[in-house]
């Protein structure tokens, strides 16, 4: 059963292999370069008071060769746990269905469960060692502009670092094998894999990522001098975001609130804020309400917590699927 698995499975797998290797090698060719970058700037040297360097090292990586392999890295890291449950996940079943090949693959000598255990086991330990190595060397050639932009926390860079990505390609091949063993044709199965994929995904940050570890909840006197938005809305509504955060967090809520804890929306004193006033003269009538930012976030070093936290839930997600596939095929699929 193993050979025969291989034999169906080995033209993905040298298709990864090779899609790999270049990978591996436009990774190592550029990353050569950020490392020199990041010598040249000063900031490999640097402990304290490195925002000059810092900022020095990033305009030279923006709008460079290594801002674009950054960026297709990033959007990568989201693509292939999609193409995994797409080309590997819905046909694995859906394809035997379609062919009618499965009322003679599963009445010989091999049974329905070892069938699927060895399929599931072979293809989705592919999948995982796939993702796997792909993460491990892109989230080793972005160290240093995930550094610099201290925001390896932050939902859109999160997804594609560390370990979670992982989590997605399995979830996603477990949903592809189940999706095309409930319809039974490849094409559809292949869509409703991607809607549930993207919805998963799209969901974790939006409404569960941020409850998965304690967040840092702080209150201090509104720092005037680190004001990062100050907007007067129609009808003298108005909104003051301050800019100071924790390093390489992820902020969750940031407001102004006033001395007794209610959110601070205005008016505006036209007097001070009118169409003919200046900045200053706002910024310090501001200053007189005694305001404070109200802040609640994820510190940085809340990363890996987090992570072997979301990759518990898309695996535990994915062997629950997997129990599911196993007593359909043995129970219902005929």
């Amino acid at each position: 059963m193993i050979w025969f698995t291989w034999r169906q499975f080995r033209t993905q797998t040298w298709i990864t292999i090779g899609a790999l290797a270049v990978i591996a090698v436009a990774l190592a060719i550029t990353g050569h370069n950020l490392a020199d970058l990041w010598t040249s700037s000063g900031a490999a040297t640097c402990h304290t008071n490195c925002g000059t360097a810092v900022s020095t090292f990033l305009h030279e990586v923006r709008g460079g060769v290594g801002d674009k392999v950054y960026n297709f890295a990033l959007a990568l890291m989201y693509v292939v746990p999609a193409l995994i449950g797409i080309f590997w996940g819905a046909p694995l079943i859906a394809r035997e269905l379609e062919a009618g090949t499965h009322r003679l693959a599963w009445n010989q000598s091999v049974t329905r469960t070892r069938w699927l255990a060895t399929k599931l086991t072979i293809v989705g330990g592919a999948s995982a060692a796939s993702v796997g190595l792909l993460s491990w060397a892109v989230t080793s050639w972005a160290h240093h502009i995930d550094h610099a932009n201290a925001n390896r926390i932050t939902p859109l860079v999160y997804g594609a670092r560390g370990v979670v990505p992982i989590g997605y390609a399995l979830f996603a091949f477990v949903v592809g094998v189940t999706m095309g063993m409930l319809i039974r044709r490849t094409v559809p199965a292949m869509a409703a894999t991607l809607a549930i994929y993207i919805a998963a995904v799209v969901s974790m940050p939006l409404w569960i990522r941020a409850h998965l570890a304690p967040v840092r909840h702080t209150t201090t006197p509104l720092d005037l001098s680190r004001i990062q938005d100050l907007m007067i809305k129609p009808r003298g509504a108005m909104e003051v975001v301050s800019g100071v955060i924790p390093h390489g967090a992820w902020v969750l809520t940031n407001t102004s609130i006033t001395t007794t804890g209610q959110l601070f929306t205005g008016p505006a004193n036209p007097q001070y804020c009118g169409e003919n006033q200046g900045a200053t003269a706002c910024l310090n009538w501001v200053g007189s309400l005694g305001l404070r930012q109200d802040l609640t976030y994820q510190p940085a070093s809340h990363f890996w917590p987090l992570q072997f936290t979301e990759t518990g839930i898309f695996l535990a997600a994915a062997v629950l699927l997997a129990g599911f596939c196993f007593w359909w095929t043995r129970r219902r699929l005929t």
